[in-house]
This record gives C-alpha cells, sequence and structure tokens, in this order.
C-alpha cells in the first residue's frame, strides 16, 4: 500500500525540479501540525513554533531548485525544522542552561500510551506513569516523543539527535527499563508497559 509520506516525497521532487509554490505549499500544510506539535514539546512560545515553521519553507522557498533530493521526507523536514526551532529559541534567549531544547515537563503525555491505559489499567496507574515520566531527563523525553508520538525510525531519529543509530537504540530501552522500574516499585505491573513498547522497538 502507498503511504501518504511516498506521495510527499513525489511532491518535493516536483518542487525542487521546477520550483513552483504550489508543490512547496502542499507539503507545508501536510506536515504544519506535526512539525506545530512537535515544537509544542520543546517551548511553549507559539509565536517561536510558527515562526521557525514559517523561517525553514521560507528558505525552502528561496533555495527552490538548488535544493537536492532527499532519501527520507519526513526525517529531513522534521531535522530541519529541529534546527530551525532550536536556533530561533536561542535568538529569543529561551534555550536551557544545558544547550538543548528545553522539554516541557507537563506537555510529554504520548497519546498511545494514554489510550492504553485508559483501555486496560485504571486511571491510578496512569498518574503513576506521568508522575513517573517527571523522573526523565529531557533527553530521554525527547527521544522517546520522537520514537513513538512522531513515529520516526531509529536512523531519523539517530540524525536528528547527532547519535549512533545503536546509541539511541539503547537510549529508548534503557529510557523504558526506567520506567518500568519505577512503575514496579508503585504498583508491580511496570513490566505491562515495557512489554507494550517492546513490540514498538
Amino acid at each position: 500500500m502507498k503511504r501518504q509520506s511516498d506521495d510527499y516525497q513525489v511532491i518535493w521532487d516536483s518542487f525542487i525540479s521546477n520550483g513552483h509554490q504550489k508543490y512547496l505549499g502542499m507539503i507545508y500544510f501536510g506536515y504544519y501540525d506535526l512539525l506545530y506539535n512537535l515544537g509544542l514539546k520543546y517551548t511553549r512560545d507559539v509565536q517561536t513554533i510558527e515562526d521557525a515553521i514559517q523561517n525553514l519553507f521560507g528558505y525552502f522557498l528561496q533555495m527552490g531548485v538548488k535544493l537536492h533530493p532527499v532519501k527520507n521526507l519526513r526525517g529531513y523536514i522534521i531535522q530541519s525544522f529541529h534546527y530551525q526551532l532550536l536556533k530561533d529559541i536561542k535568538r529569543r534567549n529561551r534555550i536551557c542552561k544545558t544547550g538543548n531544547l528545553r522539554v516541557e515537563k507537563d506537555d510529554f503525555q504520548d497519546p498511545e500510551v494514554n489510550e492504553v491505559f485508559e483501555q486496560q489499567w485504571s486511571s491510578r496507574l496512569k498518574l503513576k506513569l506521568e508522575h513517573c515520566m517527571l523522573n526523565l531527563t529531557p533527553k530521554q523525553k525527547e527521544i522517546l516523543y520522537l520514537r513513538f508520538q512522531c513515529e520516526l525510525s531509529y536512523s531519523e531519529i539517530a540524525i536528528i539527535l547527532d547519535i549512533a543509530v545503536d546509541s539511541c537504540y539503547k537510549m529508548v530501552y534503557r529510557s523504558l527499563k526506567e520506567l518500568r522500574q519505577d512503575i514496579e516499585k508503585l504498583e508491580g505491573l511496570g513490566h505491562r508497559l515495557i512489554m507494550f513498547f517492546m513490540r514498538k522497538i
């Protein structure tokens, strides 16, 4: 079955072939929600997020036919937005002390996690999961978000975070392991959570 991302890949190839704005517009509207929601994981400054999206696609428009073909358009756009947002946040002096993008503690709530807990477990356990998520580092939250919320491959995440694919895999596994251990301490049910995620690793 042909994926929607394949359609955008074709549209991108058409854009870089003739630089026609309508093709870039289709990609812009197709990726806007994904980029906007991704931006919210790093900053609550909506204006900065919107500016980063506009700046990124403004750059694409300016470059036009000078842009090169890419094998993974979604990964390329997310990676480019990641860098653009970081640059814009720095410009607005909203960068965290570690030099990484700040992941808002209260914003990281994966819809897939919420759905599973609503269907299978009590709201009490769901709250404990959210509590345990707060114990993760910003980098751990970021990599879990990219993996399970954005559904990026390990190769795509590795490019965005500038780490080896093997390191990316290990970081996801260790982050989930920490969640499991914390939940086991609270409820003794952490193995259910880790088994759910392990199917996606």
